[in-house]
C-alpha cells in the first residue's frame, strides 16, 4: 500500500468498511446474510433499489449477462430491469456481518472459542491452539505442534542443543554419540596399537600414536607394491633379503608408469587442440562484447540526452506553474483588458495609416523614393504588430488561468476524455492527474486534487482513488499550521443530481500531509477506494466521456492575514 493510501485509510475506515478476510466456520449464519447470487456469506454487501442484498463482486457479474438485467431476488418486489446506478453500498449490513459469531480457525486443533468475525485475526495472534513449528527446526526437527504444547516438546526434543560432558561444546542431542566417538577431543580412547597404555583424551592419544612402541613400520618399497609390515628390525631384514622381489616390483611399476605417461601425452594433445578451439571461440566472444560496448555507449549517450531534455521540460513546467501562481488579481486583469483593447485599436490605426501611405505613395511623381520609405515603415510596423501578438497571447493565457482559479475553498474539476486517460493509467503512462490549484481565500491556503482513474493502493484496478493535496503557497508563513480545515470529496451526479457521492474527513494534525509544505506539494491524503469503476462508469456520473469532481474545504475559523 502506498504512503497516500496509508495516510487516508484511518479517515475512511468507517464509511468504507470492508468484509473481514478469510472463510471462517460460522456458528450460525442467518439466511439474510447470504448473497442471493452466490449463496455464500455476503462480502462487501450492496443493496438493490428493491432491497435485495448481494456481494459487490456478484452485483457486477449481473451485468455480464444479456439484458434485461434481473435481480437475483426474483420475486414480485424486484425491479423489472436492474441498473448499475440503482445498486448502493450497504454499510449497515457490512457492520452486522463483521459481528457474526464464528469458530476459531484452530477449532480442529482443540480451540473452543467463539468470536466475532472481525475479531478473528486478532484472536489468532494469541490463540494457544495455533500450529507452530519447533524452534529447533534449524537443527533438523520437523515436528509441528500447537503453542500450548511447544514448551513440553522442547524439553524432550531430539534436536535440542546440549553441552558435551567432556569438551563442554554446544552439540545437538541426537548427535551426542557420533560426537563422542569421532569428534570430541576430550573423549578418552584406547591406543590403536594396543600398547597397554590406559585410555587418554583423543587429543593426547593423537600425540602418543606416532611414538607408540607397537606402531608398525612399512617396507620402503610400499609405493611400488610391497605390502610387508612389522617391527623396525623385521622391516630391515626383509629389505635386505628381498632385493630380487623388489626389483621385479620396480620393473612392473616402471612399465605401468610409462603406459600411463603415454596416455597423459595423448590427453595433453587433445587438450591443446581443444584449447585452440576455445581460444577461437573466446576471440569471437570478445569481438561481440566490443560491439555490445559500442552499442551501450551510444545508448548511454542517448539516455543522457533524454535526461537533459526531461530536466529542461521539468524546468519549463516549474516556470509555468510559477507564472500561474503569479496570475494577476481582478484589478490587474481589468487593467490588462483595457491595455489589450488599446493595443488592438492601435493596431487598426496603424493598418489604416499604412494603407493610406501606400495609396498616396504610388500616386506621387517620386513614387520610388516614397515606396522605399513606406517599405521601411511597413517592416517596422510588422515587427511591432508581431510583438503585440505575442503579448496578446500571453495576456489571453493569464486571463484563462485566472478565470479557472477559485478563492472560496471550492473546486469543481471537469475531467474530460475519461476513457483515454483511464487507459493511459492502466498502461502505466500517466498513473495520476492533478487539478488546477484553488485557494481558501485570496491570501489563504493553496490546494489541489489528485485522482487515480485506475485506482491506487488497495483500490488499484477496481476503484477510482481521489485525494486532497496541500500545496506550497505565497502566504504560508502568515497562515496557521498544521492545516485543520474539514475536507469533503465529491463525485457529482450528472443525471438527476440526487446521487452525488461524497466522503469527508478532518485532517490528522500529526500527519505530514497537513504540515507546512517544504516542497511544491505535500503527500496526498484521501480515499483509495472512493468509488468502484463499475459504479462510476454509469450515466449517473459519466456522460460525454466526462466526470465532475468537487472538493469543498471548510473556510470557517481560518485566521487570514
Amino acid at each position: 500500500m502506498s504512503e497516500m493510501a496509508m495516510a487516508s485509510l484511518n479517515s475512511f475506515s468507517l464509511s468504507m468498511q470492508q468484509t473481514p478476510p478469510g472463510s471462517p466456520s460460522f456458528v450460525s449464519l442467518d439466511p439474510q446474510y447470504r448473497c442471493l447470487k452466490c449463496r455464500d456469506v455476503l462480502r462487501d454487501a450492496v443493496q438493490t433499489l428493491c432491497g435485495h442484498r448481494m456481494c459487490e463482486v456478484c452485483a457486477a457479474k449481473v451485468f455480464d449477462e444479456l439484458p434485461p438485467f434481473r435481480c437475483p431476488g426474483n420475486d414480485d418486489t424486484c425491479v423489472p430491469n436492474l441498473k448499475k446506478e440503482e445498486i448502493f453500498r450497504d454499510p449497515s449490513a457490512r457492520r452486522e456481518i463483521a459481528k457474526i459469531i464464528v469458530f476459531c480457525p484452530n477449532k480442529e486443533h482443540g480451540c473452543t472459542q467463539e468470536i466475532q468475525w472481525k475479531q478473528q485475526e486478532e484472536h489468532k495472534l494469541t490463540c494457544e491452539y495455533t500450529p507452530v513449528n519447533c524452534s529447533n527446526a534449524i537443527n533438523g526437527c520437523e515436528t509441528r505442534t500447537i503453542k500450548k504444547n511447544l514448551k513440553e516438546h522442547l524439553q524432550g526434543c531430539e534436536y535440542r542443543n546440549v553441552s558435551c560432558s567432556f569438551c563442554h561444546g554446544d552439540i545437538i542431542y541426537n548427535q551426542t554419540q557420533d560426537h563422542e566417538s569421532n569428534h570430541c577431543m576430550r573423549y578418552p580412547i584406547a591406543c590403536p596399537y594396543n600398547c597397554g597404555i590406559e585410555d587418554q583424551p583423543r587429543e593426547e592419544m593423537m600425540k602418543h600414536t606416532p611414538d607408540c612402541p607397537n606402531r608398525p613400520f612399512h617396507c620402503k618399497f610400499t609405493n611400488v607394491g610391497c605390502d610387508f609390515t612389522g617391527s623396525k628390525e623385521e622391516v630391515t631384514k626383509h629389505e635386505q633379503g628381498s632385493v630380487d622381489h623388489h626389483l621385479q616390483l620396480t620393473t612392473v611399476y616402471s612399465a605401468a608408469v610409462d603406459l600411463q605417461s603415454m596416455e597423459i601425452r595423448r590427453e595433453l594433445q587433445d587438450m591443446l587442440e581443444s584449447q585452440g578451439n576455445l581460444k577461437q571461440t573466446v576471440d569471437q566472444c570478445l569481438s561481440a562484447v566490443t560491439s555490445l560496448r559500442e552499442g551501450m555507449e551510444a545508448r548511454k549517450k542517448s539516455i543522457k540526452e533524454v535526461k537533459l531534455q526531461s530536466v529542461a521540460v521539468a524546468e519549463r513546467l516549474i516556470n509555468l506553474e510559477r507564472r500561474v501562481e503569479d496570475t494577476a488579481r481582478k484589478d490587474s486583469v481589468d487593467k490588462q483588458d483595457r491595455e489589450i483593447r488599446a493595443l488592438r485599436d492601435g493596431q487598426t490605426n496603424i493598418s489604416n495609416r499604412l494603407t493610406r501611405i501606400e495609396q498616396n505613395g504610388l500616386g506621387n511623381a517620386g513614387g520610388t523614393s516614397v515606396a522605399g520609405n513606406v517599405g521601411c515603415k511597413l517592416e517596422t510596423c510588422e515587427r511591432q504588430i508581431g510583438l503585440m501578438d505575442i503579448r496578446l497571447a500571453e495576456l489571453d493565457l493569464r486571463l484563462q488561468i485566472h478565470e479557472t482559479a477559485s478563492f472560496n475553498g471550492v473546486l469543481i474539476w471537469k475531467l474530460r476524455d475519461y476513457a483515454r486517460r483511464k487507459q493511459e493509467a492502466r498502461n502505466g503512462r500517466t498513473l495520476s492527474l492533478y487539478s488546477q490549484p484553488f485557494y481558501t481565500s485570496q491570501f489563504g491556503y493553496k490546494m489541489c486534487a489528485r485522482v487515480y482513474l485506475n485506482g491506487d493502493g488497495m483500490g488499484k484496478g477496481t476503484h477510482m482513488s481521489l485525494f486532497f493535496v496541500v500545496m506550497r503557497g505565497d502566504f504560508d508563513s502568515l497562515l496557521p499550521w498544521p492545516f485543520q480545515q474539514k475536507v469533503t470529496l465529491m463525485l457529482l451526479d450528472q443525471d438527476t443530481g440526487n446521487h452525488k457521492l461524497s466522503d469527508s474527513f478532518k485532517p490528522d494534525p500529526n500527519s505530514n500531509s497537513f504540515r507546512k509544505p517544504q516542497t511544491e506539494m505535500n503527500i496526498a491524503s484521501g480515499c483509495p477506494v472512493f468509488i468502484s469503476q463499475a459504479m462510476l462508469e454509469t450515466k449517473t456520473y459519466l456522460q460525454d466521456d466526462t466526470i465532475f469532481i468537487k472538493i469543498e474545504v471548510d473556510t470557517n475559523g481560518i485566521n487570514t492575514p
